[in-house]
């Protein structure tokens, strides 16, 4: 399915976002992982939720959706079955890297592997490499680092380091480690997206594991941890949020509303208000709501790193603003549903936009954008990244492929024909 995207000045309305992805999962983990039955209210239910809930009850949890929005989990108390048949990790990177991880608790043989870009673009040889490290084993069959993977376990504990630039691996290995047989120290150089591993962090201190953080670059995990279920409530996400907001700021005469929004959180992407702030948006936070309004902009620089999901989206932030905006510390941003950095340049550079990129960014300058037929390569962000520059461009932007969208925000098109986007689908 294709989106068509006119110009779409007079943005007005409430705008409902979605629950978070990455508490949504964390939660649904946690709760496999705990003795006794959990409850998880209000998650953010899509492709990746259900590969997760099929490769959990693989591992012997049981988990069924009930009334008034809320999932039940028997978990297994720790104990884990090892995987009769290939997990299936589809085009994600979290199940691929999370359950590598929690393969290596079980004592038989486990196999990983999903679509193109899990066996070609998401690599995974770190992990493995700190898993034998702690003692359990694992391969990538083809030797590249990538999958299908095989793991087994047990995970006795010790030593390790890894590099973080790709804060995923890391979760993994932390959540992995309290079930461990012995503490685990894990080392991480060059500590890239803390926000998520914060989000990662949260779900162990809400569940009683014993840990330590050392500003990120230094952990230890007791081990056999053991928790209980529990009943959590999953907050919106801030990341989807930003769309709308963007769109807000950057279309003439617009002023958009998002109600329910925790600032509280521990999810990173809500320091983006910050970012467009500096750079001149109107967007007021009372509470729990969010109003953004038509705003002129100024380039500057942005590192990235902590927001590394929202790169896309400020690259357009960038091409309507005045000056010169970089986009810095985002190299990871190559890792992702595709790289992530040429695919952006290569978008603006078909809207028309001025855009130079960088091993670790783009640079973007003030341009006058004008339509274009975009592929959105299969990547959800892509697909709403691409929305908010076509409302702002002249002509009409066609979007190839958008299913994708259902990743995060699965009602992304309605909400946004709702206050006033002129989008079509065909």
């Amino acid at each position: 399915m294709d989106l068509q995207v006119n110009p779409s000045p007079h943005l007005h309305g409430e705008v409902a976002i979605p629950p978070n992805k990455s508490h949504s999962f964390r939660a649904l983990l946690m709760a496999a992982l705990a003795e006794g039955t959990s409850r998880i209210h209000g998650p953010a239910v899509s492709n990746d939720w259900m590969r997760g809930v099929e490769a959990l009850e693989m591992f012997g949890a049981t988990i069924t959706p009930r009334a008034d929005r809320y999932w039940e989990v028997v978990g297994t108390g720790g104990e884990l079955t090892t995987p009769d048949d290939v997990i299936d990790c589809g085009n994600s990177g979290i199940i691929l890297r999370f359950f590598t991880a929690l393969a290596a608790c079980c004592g038989g043989y486990s196999v990983l592997s999903g679509d193109d870009s899990i066996r070609h673009i998401r690599p995974c040889g770190a992990l493995l490499g700190a898993l034998n490290d702690l003692g359990a084993w694992g391969v990538s069959t083809k030797g590249d680092g990538h999958a299908p993977v095989v793991v087994r376990g047990p995970l006795k504990g010790g030593r390790t380091e890894i590099d973080g630039s790709d804060s995923q691996p890391v979760s993994a290995l932390l959540i992995a480690s309290s079930l461990g047989d012995a503490p685990t120290e894990l080392t991480v150089r060059n500590p890239g997206e803390k926000p998520w591993v914060g989000v990662t962090l949260d779900w162990l201190g809400r569940c009683g594991v014993d840990y330590a953080n050392e500003d990120f670059q230094r952990y230890r995990v007791r081990g056999n941890s053991r928790w209980s279920g529990f009943e959590a409530e999953i907050p919106l996400d801030w990341s989807a949020a930003l769309y709308p907001i963007v769109a807000a700021v950057l279309t003439d005469n617009s002023e958009l509303t998002l109600r329910g929004m925790d600032l509280n959180d521990s999810q990173g992407d809500k320091a983006v208000v910050d970012v467009l702030r500096r750079m001149g948006a109107d967007i007021a936070v009372d509470e729990q709501t969010v109003t953004a309004r038509s705003s002129e902009l100024t380039g500057c620089e942005i590192d990235c790193n902590d927001f590394i999901d929202q790169f896309m989206l400020l690259a357009v932030v960038g091409a309507c603003a005045a000056g010169e905006t970089r986009l810095v510390n985002a190299e990871i941003c190559r890792h992702k549903e595709c790289d992530r950095i040429t695919a952006m340049r290569h978008m603006l550079e078909q809207l028309g936009a001025d855009v130079e990129e960088r091993p670790d960014g783009l640079t973007v300058r003030r341009s006058t954008l004008r339509g274009a037929r975009i592929d959105s390569r299969r990547d959800h962000r892509m697909v709403m990244t691409a929305t908010v520059a076509g409302l702002v461009a002249s002509g009409t932007t066609v979007i190839q492929d958008i299913e994708c969208v259902k990743k995060t925000f699965p009602e992304f098109v309605k909400q946004m024909q709702h206050v006033g986007a002129d989008l079509e689908t065909d």
